[in-house]
């Protein structure tokens, strides 16, 4: 496990191309420098430092600072840079010094073409990082285009990336803050706007699939009050293991789950109990049929078809057990299995395989439903046609669910 800064540079301001020297302010101790680089990495004492630049930035004093020693190599840093003409064979001493800095020079970003080519030197940098490093993120110096692609490729990086290292900080030094603040300037951790980042997508998630497995794994990371994760773990297992009981219970008490969610101390959890509510509300039917069939529709809207299958064909049968046999458990197996075959007309003819019959409806809900069920490739071919007549079985089963 490394511990890793990744930072950037411009070219510095004034004659001379310098940073001006500031007063940096970390957890009450401060650092006198001109690069807040150098005052990270007095705090942090990092195992190695990914520095961003153009050809024009001020490796010099970035040399200089970080205990380069050798003068004819300053002056080489010093006259390319001025002349523009700094490639990153020039930067190679710079993994010798007391802290290894990996170089990366990048375009100024000006078009589409430099962008996509600053995208890929932030590919390269992914390359860098390994399993467990903590990843410090500085954002406060060279082009603001730059600090912004540099969030946003460390957050791309997080998520495609195979490797799980961790983003520890982001790191701001706020200099048009230290005038206000007698000459020092902080350095402020702006990690939170990464982390809302993540609950973003994981909201989405919810919004979009019914999805809640990102926010199980955000619950494991966050320091999140046990009756809050263990309620959208339950609602994730079930939904997963494709459980309509575990989920018609759950619907059932769910009046007290999601106080427990607004009652949560996380300020982005309460955020989450509207989501959840829609998706109770949605569902939450006392009679076994219309929950079934409310189901289904979620399903569908959410484009789980294959479970929306499923639950419409439960739903269908439920619903003729409560009108054939309102006196009869309708969780029985038996008085389910009797059922299928009394299902009025004309519903029957697009529920039922009619398999005794000349004109067997291989296009029946129960038919794609078995092959739904038994993984079979019968169906192989009509997958689209199967996800068109989902949409016209449930509009067509509307009224059979009116009372």
């Amino acid at each position: 496990m490394a511990k890793i800064l990744i930072s950037s540079i411009g070219a510095g301001s004034g004659n001379k191309g310098e940073y001006r020297k500031a007063i940096y302010e970390i957890d009450n101790n401060k650092y006198d420098t001109s690069i807040i680089s150098d005052a990270l990495n007095q705090h942090y004492k990092f195992d190695k430092i990914l520095l961003v630049g153009t050809n024009r930035s001020i490796w010099d004093e970035i040399y200089n600072l970080f205990g380069g020693e050798n003068e004819e190599y300053y002056s080489l840093l010093y006259e390319k840079k001025e002349e523009g003409t700094l490639e990153i064979n020039n930067l190679k001493q710079f993994l010798n010094l007391a802290t290894p800095i990996y170089p990366y020079i990048i375009d100024y970003g000006i078009d589409e073409k430099q962008i996509w080519t600053n995208f890929e030197k932030f590919l390269e940098i992914e390359k860098e990082l390994q399993n467990e490093d903590e990843i410090y993120l500085d954002i406060t110096n060279s082009f603001r285009s730059l600090a912004i692609m540099s969030f946003v490729m460390t957050q791309f990086s997080s998520t495609i990336s195979n490797k799980k290292f961790q983003i520890k900080k982001v790191l701001y030094g706020m200099f048009e803050y230290n005038q206000e603040n007698n000459g020092i300037t902080p350095i402020v951790d702006l990690k939170i706007l990464f982390e809302i980042q993540e609950w973003i997508k994981a909201i989405d998630a919810i919004k979009k699939y019914s999805d809640f497995e990102p926010l199980v794994n955000l619950f494991e990371t966050a320091n999140i009050e046990k009756k809050a994760e263990n309620t959208f773990k339950d609602l994730n297992n079930t939904i997963h293991m494709s459980n309509m009981a575990s989920m018609k219970r759950f619907i059932s008490t769910a009046a007290t789950k999601i106080r427990q969610i607004e009652q949560s101390n996380n300020k982005i959890i309460k955020l989450l109990a509207p989501e959840i509510k829609k998706i109770i509300d949605e569902l939450n039917h006392e009679k076994l049929s219309d929950f079934q069939f409310a189901l289904s529709k979620w399903f569908y809207k959410n484009k789980n078809y294959a479970m929306s299958y499923l639950a419409l064909f439960e739903a269908v049968v439920s619903k003729t057990v409560e009108i054939k046999e309102p006196n009869k458990d309708v969780n029985d197996e038996e008085v389910r299995n009797s059922i299928k075959g009394r299902i009025d007309y004309p519903y029957n003819e697009i529920f039922l395989e009619n398999k005794g019959k000349r004109n067997e409806n291989l296009n029946s809900i129960s038919s794609i439903r078995h092959s739904i069920a038994h993984q079979l490739d019968s169906r192989k071919a009509t997958v689209f046609k199967d996800i068109e007549r989902l949409k016209y079985f449930i509009d067509e089963f509307e009224n059979y669910f009116k009372d």
